[in-house]
């Protein structure tokens, strides 16, 4: 990728491509992603689009899907960062699997240290009765969710 600034301190963009390999998968279609996408960002805010120039993550006729992501990151006092964020996947030719996310992450710096606390929901439908999205073990993977996290920053 390359990114740059278009006003200097102020609205900036990123290019680029993306690649999502899955070595010895054992699907019908392969989930082998690629993706080329483009970004602004404007003081706090990002707006990216990613664009598949392959299948989509191993859905059938999905070339030219699309995924329109809207995100920032606020400083909200005493080293405490804001996150929110909603998205949209079009799933070409299947339709029935496009969605929208939405999340808000809430995160402070320990001197590198970084906890997060982090809801999401995603608005999968069901087909036929049955969820669209699920794991391997049969969850609904389209619902309400919090993740805790930690990273360290180094």
């Amino acid at each position: 990728g390359y990114k740059g600034d278009i006003v200097k301190d102020s609205l900036s963009y990123d290019v680029g491509l993306l690649t999502y390999q899955y070595p010895g998968h054992k699907l019908g279609v392969s989930p082998v992603t690629t993706e080329l996408y483009g970004a602004l960002t404007f003081g706090p805010a990002t707006l990216k689009y990613s664009h598949s120039v392959s299948n989509l993550f191993g859905f059938a006729d999905s070339k030219n899907s699309g995924y329109l992501d809207l995100s920032a990151s606020f400083d909200v006092g005493g080293g405490i960062l804001v996150a929110p964020h909603v998205g949209y996947q079009r799933v070409a030719h299947n339709s029935s699997y496009s969605y929208t996310d939405v999340s808000l992450a809430v995160s402070k710096d320990f001197n590198g240290l970084v906890p997060s606390l982090t809801v999401y929901y995603a608005d999968t439908k069901s087909i036929g009765g049955a969820p669209a999205y699920v794991s391997p073990s049969g969850k609904n993977l389209g619902r309400t969710g919090v993740v805790l996290g930690v990273k360290y920053n180094f």
